[in-house]
């Protein structure tokens, strides 16, 4: 009988190839893929079969129409040869483990771990740890072992050549939204806004055409990989970084469509442009936060706001993402920051914070406290202190629960809401500002 060896510092990847797809991604990490597809057959009445699919495809959506004939029934194959399942299965079989120290073990398999393995010698139990394995001998003959899900059809058709589309719903693919910024100290920048997509499957595609879906299309879909696939290291950011989609409402979301057709290999990642690069301009504020009766010195946050309007050379959908800061130092451009964005729609106001600031230090601290039973009453001093060569503006955000009201205040406030009050004011280069206000909360 022969006889399967498997070796643990050994891994072989299968990859396939798709020609001519196109390929609408989600945020969710789901892609709808379009397929053209085209087979001979001898008879009217034959079996066909197509196996480029990635292992995430989900198993209800795929939808094959021929142009030229009639699918009498369709059947999905996933029954993909895995490590775990052939050890799962030689539960009571022999095997011949050999450790990194060229010792060989016999025995039965009596358990699997995720920690190693149990064998029931002639006369000892032996545990060996995973980690002490170099290679696995099992006694037993797989026939066609199948390393990729498999689409089989019946089908009817006059003619011996047939075509059409197949259509089908899989994960492994994903984008996200990255925009750099090159901020200049007059308050003006150039925004970049790219697309960076990633296909984590087994399939590569050429003369893929592809369209990116910005929104939350529901949250009962939830992204699976098969969790023993081997990842290649294979990464890029590959040469069609200037493709610029053209963007139009889908329904309730926004696509981008790319018409050029480009090459998607298995495990790499590719940049393209969502619009063109904008000259726009910001403003820049340090945020000092706090509430009630928290004592702390700290840099402040350094707030970015830039308005998403058409005097701002922008009014267009900006997709969810990450945006990252760039400034010039000596013309050379230098990486100053980062921050998680949300999607802004036209009209709206993007704000997002990077870093704190080395020069402008805020102290807060509790000048007296006073609880009684039913009430209670503090007095909190706020310094801030910029070092920087040239004046900044100041939000300083008081968190305050419960029912309060402000008793004293050095400076004018604005309620934001029913816990927050702020303070906004500005800092000449090389001054401190003191602030100080008293709360004072009642309750039955």
């Amino acid at each position: 009988m022969k006889k399967i060896v498997l070796l643990f510092f050994t891994c072989v990847i299968i990859y396939s190839q798709s020609i001519d797809a196109t390929m609408t991604i989600y945020k969710n990490g789901f892609a709808l893929i379009k397929q053209p597809v085209s087979w001979s057959i001898d008879n009217e009445s034959s079996e066909i079969e197509y196996g480029t699919l990635p292992e995430g495809i989900r198993e209800s959506t795929p939808y094959l129409n021929l142009s030229n004939g009639k699918v009498l029934n369709q059947k999905l194959n996933k029954n993909l040869f895995s490590e775990n399942t052939l050890f799962k299965k030689s539960l009571g079989s022999s095997v011949t483990i050999t450790t990194i120290d060229d010792e060989d073990q016999f025995g039965t398999l009596i358990s699997i771990s995720p920690e190693g393995y149990t064998l029931q010698a002639r006369r000892d139990v032996i545990y060996i740890k995973k980690n002490h394995v170099k290679q696995i001998s099992l006694r037993k003959i797989i026939n066609n072992p199948r390393m990729k899900p498999v689409l089989q059809w019946d089908i009817f058709s006059e003619s011996n050549n047939i075509s059409g589309n197949l259509v089908y719903m899989t994960s492994g693919f994903e984008w996200n939204a990255v925009y750099r910024m090159e901020l200049l100290e007059d308050g003006s920048a150039t925004l970049i806004p790219e697309a960076y997509v990633s296909n984590n499957s087994s399939v590569a595609f050429n003369k893929l055409k592809i369209k990116l879906v910005e929104g939350a299309l529901g949250n009962n879909i939830k992204n699976s990989i098969r969790s023993n696939r081997r990842l290649s290291s294979v990464s890029r950011d590959n040469e069609m970084g200037t493709q610029i989609g053209n963007e139009s409402s889908l329904g309730d979301y926004h696509i981008y469509n790319y018409p050029e057709r480009l090459s998607f290999g298995s495990n790499e990642h590719i940049s393209v442009r969502l619009y063109e690069s904008r000259q726009i301009n910001y403003s820049k504020i340090y945020v000092f936060q706090n509430g009630e009766r928290k004592q702390k010195e700290e840099p402040l946050e350094i707030e970015f706001q830039v308005k998403n309007t058409i005097d701002n050379n922008l009014n267009i959908p900006l997709p969810q993402g990450r945006i990252l800061l760039y400034e010039y130092s000596d013309t050379v451009l230098e990486f100053t920051g980062e921050d998680n964005i949300k999607q802004t729609p036209k009209g709206e106001t993007l704000t997002f914070r990077a870093g704190r600031s080395f020069d402008v230090i805020g102290k807060r601290r509790v000048v007296n406290f006073d609880r009684q039973r039913k009430s209670e009453e503090a007095s909190i001093e706020i310094i801030i202190n910029n070092t920087k060569d040239e004046e900044i503006n100041i939000r300083l955000e008081e968190k305050i629960l419960g029912d309060w009201v402000i008793k004293e205040s050095s400076n004018n406030y604005i309620k934001k809401d029913v816990t927050t009050i702020h303070f906004p004011l500005s800092v000449s280069k090389g001054k401190k500002a003191i602030i100080t206000y008293t709360y004072r909360k009642e309750w039955n």
